[in-house]
């Protein structure tokens, strides 16, 4: 096997700026606005499978981000390299909403217009649909204390 053929059967088309662009977008019809360093964080949280269900969940119940860290650590146990490593579908998920007008950068970003979805975008989509609203509300506490409990290292 060629070092290109291997390079191919290891890359995970799964995390897309596609799937960011859908993250962010559903996120935002739940808080209508975000900072940028606060959506940086909604990649990372989409990207763990283990999360997104469990924030899909229609029984879980909302919490702060320091209770959801101590009550499941193993949600943030790789965090740091999640983030850096979804960084640039972020950006391109944003230039996405934004060239389809989307979204509206002044210092935070803006929801201009509602992303809609539907079953034909696949049970991901359907899945991080139904988290985006505790996703949104994880995200209400301050930037600090969310990269803190994050752990990202900057």
């Amino acid at each position: 096997m060629s070092m290109s053929e291997k390079h191919t059967l290891t890359w995970n088309g799964y995390n897309n700026p596609g799937i960011a662009a859908v993250a962010i977008g559903m996120t935002l019809k739940h808080c209508h606005s975000l900072t940028l360093p606060k959506v940086l964080l909604i990649m990372p949280i989409v990207m763990h499978a283990p999360t997104v269900k469990y924030l899909a969940n229609g029984n879980t119940r909302s919490r702060e981000i320091s209770s959801l860290t101590a009550v499941r650590p193993d949600f943030v146990h790789n965090f740091s390299q999640r983030y850096h490593a979804s960084l640039i579908h972020t950006i391109n998920g944003l230039q996405l909403l934004h060239s389809l007008g989307l979204i509206i950068y002044d210092d935070v970003i803006f929801q201009a217009k509602e992303l809609e979805v539907g079953p034909e975008f696949g049970k991901r989509v359907e899945l991080i649909t139904a988290a985006s609203r505790e996703i949104a509300h994880l995200l209400k506490s301050s930037e600090e204390e969310l990269y803190l409990n994050f752990r990202v290292q900057l």
